[in-house]
């Protein structure tokens, strides 16, 4: 556990340390374009998808096994199941024009909140209902100008051996809007970190495997409800072949 704790801790380092070298001079660069790029945030997104590949290939530990369609909807709701923090960063490394949705309570932490903020992540506070639903209309902006949104379907992070019931605020944007959804199963993040852990759980090799599959589009449902319903129990079977492809392993 102290071995984990160690590597754990040289890992954020590195990743913080990478973010620091990429991210900061960039600042700069974005208050100079900011008036003439139409989504700078764009910028921020692919410098943060070359730190997260970097870091990847730094631990060799981690390996990632993905997935990905070959041709991807212009516009999405991409939805994915959630096992750990890792998780966050692997959807950077292949998503592009996003916005991303969190309940980490990043924001009393200024410069992680601001850089985030930048990359795309947006914390959703569901005690604060002003917030919530400002929060949504960005999405929907996001989405009117055919680009994507990001949420963990089931809300938070579980174990990963069955799905948590799926919220229903992916579903109704992509219902409302017409917007594909995009179901992603990542199993075995949660073996390297694990939730309200800060300790690599261990520091042997492990494979996270990611698996994206095709397409779900609201025209083929009668309601949002049958379109969660439906997803629910595709990405639920996905989600135990994973599993138990992991075990055979």
């Amino acid at each position: 556990m102290r071995l984990g704790c160690l590597v754990s801790s040289l890992a954020f380092i590195v990743f913080f340390g990478l973010i620091g070298i990429f991210v900061i001079p960039s600042l700069l660069i974005y208050a100079i374009v900011y008036p003439f790029v139409k989504y700078p945030q764009d910028k921020f997104q692919f410098l943060s998808s070359v730190i997260y590949k970097i870091f990847f290939k730094i631990f060799p530990t981690i390996e990632l096994d993905m997935q990905i369609q070959k041709k991807l909807p212009q516009s999405a709701v991409y939805i994915s199941t959630h096992q750990s923090n890792l998780d966050y960063p692997i959807l950077g490394c292949i998503i592009k024009k996003y916005l991303i949705m969190t309940n980490l309570k990043f924001e009393k932490i200024p410069f992680i909140s601001m850089v985030g903020h930048l990359i795309g992540v947006r914390y959703l506070d569901i005690t604060n209902l002003s917030k919530v639903s400002k929060v949504y209309d960005e999405f929907e902006q996001m989405l009117k100008q055919d680009r994507n949104i990001i949420f963990f379907a089931e809300g938070t992070r579980n174990n990963g051996k069955k799905l948590s019931p799926f919220k229903k605020g992916a579903f109704r944007l992509s219902y409302e809007l017409n917007k594909p959804i995009v179901p992603i199963i990542i199993s075995g993040s949660i073996d390297i970190l694990s939730k309200g852990n800060f300790c690599f759980n261990t520091i042997k090799n492990r494979t996270i495997k990611v698996k994206m599959l095709e397409p779900i589009y609201p025209d083929k449902y009668t309601s949002q409800s049958d379109m969660l319903k439906s997803t629910y129990q595709i990405m639920q079977e996905e989600n135990g072949k994973l599993n138990e492809k992991k075990s055979n392993d």
